[in-house]
Parts: structure tokens; sequence; C-alpha cells
């Protein structure tokens, strides 16, 4: 009678302790905490998309950062008249040069009769500029230096960020428009050699 009161209490023991106790999967047991290597939520990064007014927002201040010079007329006044000049101002220096403009295989040509004429100031002898026109306006502004004979440059020199002056710093020349090509003497700093130029030569951008 003892003994079988002895294995009642065991099972009723044994019930108290493990009862309610779970295995999910055989990885944990229901009712205990589950310890992750993962952050907390209130400590993860998350991507918030913008709102659309935010979108918006940059999306005017992207476009209103970079003009967009589309100028539809194709011949800069022969008296300079309506041009800006981003740099030295060369409108009455002597035009001693004839210059002839292609754009080729990722090279623009401008072949001057000068190259080997003008003086050369540690070994640079002229300025190459572009006409750019917009909102009614000519804008004139160097973009490179010409060593004593050279007559080439890689068309990428055009860009706005070898120009590097307002309004022209963001500028890169469009297929299909017009833009005016001059060389002169050392004109871009203050270093001068020849106050002299050639005549502008207009070419359709390929």
């Amino acid at each position: 009678m003892f003994k079988n009161i002895s294995i009642i209490s065991a099972l009723i023991f044994a019930t108290y302790i493990f009862g309610g106790c779970e295995r999910d999967g055989g990885s944990r047991i229901e009712g205990a905490t589950h310890v992750s290597n993962d952050k907390p939520a209130s400590q993860q990064s998350e991507s918030v998309a913008p709102s659309s007014s935010q979108e918006t927002s940059t999306s005017s201040e992207s476009s209103s950062s970079r003009p967009t010079f589309s100028g539809s007329s194709t011949q800069v006044p022969s008296d300079f008249s309506n041009v800006v000049w981003l740099h030295t101002d060369v409108s009455s220096w002597a035009e001693t040069a004839t210059l002839n403009v292609s754009i080729s295989g990722g090279t623009i040509s401008l072949n001057y009769d000068k190259a080997k004429v003008w003086k050369n100031v540690d070994g640079l002898n002229a300025n190459p500029w572009i006409f750019v026109y917009e909102n009614g306006i000519w804008y004139a502004a160097t973009f490179e230096w010409l060593r004593g004979g050279q007559t080439s440059k890689p068309v990428h020199v055009v860009n706005g960020d070898h120009i590097k002056i307002s309004p022209l710093g963001n500028f890169k020349p469009q297929s299909g428009q017009v833009y005016g090509f001059m060389v002169s003497g050392l004109a871009r700093a203050a270093s001068r050699n020849v106050q002299e130029r050639s005549n502008v030569c207009m070419v359709r951008w390929p």
C-alpha cells in the first residue's frame, strides 16, 4: 500500500514540475525567452522612401542646379554685341588668325594658322574659346590652354568643369546645337603674349 502511495506521489510531482513545457521543433521550449543575435527592431537601420513632396523638391533642386544650354541662334554677331565675356574681353583684339574647327573620334581640332607664330609664354601660346547661346545672350569663355604648335584637344575639355566659371560651370555640349569657337592669344589668366585672335567658327555639335 505504501509502495503504491509512493508511486502515485512521484507521478504527481513529475506532472507539477514539467507540466506545460512543450518542445517546438526541437529548438526551443514554449514559455522560455528566445535569445537571438539579431538586433532589436528599435536598433535596426531601415530604408525609408522619400515622400512625394521630398521627391519633387529633390528633383526641382537637381534641375535648377544643372542649367541646360540649348540656344537656337546660329551666328555670333560680328561686332560681338550681345556677347558676355566670362574671361578677358578680347573683342577689341585684332583678328589676325584663320580658324577651322572639326570634331571627330573624340577629338576637337582647332586648326589655326598662328599656332607656330604667336609667342610662347611658359610653353603656352593660345586659349581656345567657346560661344554658347542662352536666353538671347552669347556667353564666351575659354576652356583650355594650347601649347605652341598644338591644334587639338579631347572633346571632353569643352565641358563646364574645364570652363570653371558661372553660368557655364555645369555646361555640356548638346548634340545638334550650334556653338561658336575661336582661338586667341593668352587670355584665360594674367599672362599675355599677343593681343590677337582668330575668326569665330560656328560648329554644329555632333
